[in-house]
């Protein structure tokens, strides 16, 4: 039976009603997903999108668990969604679409695969009550949609590397590890993430193979 090993909950005030989750190593802007549905993941990147407006302050409470989680209770039963992630530390920061400060942070076990299932209330009745009411202007906040604020229930739990139920371009999810392709892709993200000389070094000897000095 899994066990509930850390978790975290607050509202965040959000714009274009998008919550990113993010590995501590991206250090470059959001990148707003391109398609998909209301929970996305990419490499080192989880993102929730809110139905409860443009300019909306949802609830998110965020589980890490030693395995898959079991049902939550009625109240999250209504939709849910689920994906496979890569995170290259485990150390995630959350923030809105333009990126200032984070708005929380949590950790994980660690770098590597994991799977994310999100459930949230009744979107559709969320998306009807936020449409009936028009934005409330003020000095202080600007606009903000007056409907009723959605809650997320993120959890997150280690995904083995036979996982196949997704695919995502992360060490050894597409490449067996050590294997030449493998050396060759890790060669190549470590362009942008250390040194370029070693970068090229390392990629220089998967080219020469080994019977080549």
């Amino acid at each position: 039976m899994a066990t509930l090993l850390r978790h975290f909950a607050d509202q965040f005030e959000l714009d274009y009603s998008t919550l990113f989750i993010e590995d501590d190593a991206v250090d470059h802007d959001i990148v707003p997903p391109a398609s998909g549905g209301w929970l996305t993941a990419t490499e080192q990147q989880v993102t929730v999108s809110s139905a409860s407006g443009a300019t909306s302050v949802p609830e998110a409470l965020l589980e890490y668990w030693d395995g898959e989680p079991p049902e939550p209770g009625p109240d999250w039963a209504s939709s849910s969604e689920e994906a496979l992630v890569w995170f290259s530390t485990g150390r995630l920061s959350i923030w809105r679409t333009i990126r200032e400060h984070p708005l929380g942070r949590f950790e994980l076990g660690g770098p590597g695969l994991y799977r994310v299932r999100a459930h949230t209330g009744d979107r559709y009745e969320i998306r009807q009550a936020t449409d009936r009411v028009p934005p409330q202007h003020d000095e202080s906040a600007g606009a903000r949609s007056a409907g009723e604020g959605e809650r997320f229930l993120i959890r997150f739990w280690p995904a083995p590397p036979s996982d196949t139920r997704d695919m995502v371009e992360a060490p050894g999810s597409i490449y067996p590890e050590h294997s030449e392709q493998d050396v060759f892709a890790q060669a190549i993200r470590t362009i942008g993430t250390s040194d370029f000389a070693e970068a090229v070094e390392r990629t220089e000897r998967v080219n020469r193979g080994p019977d080549q000095h």
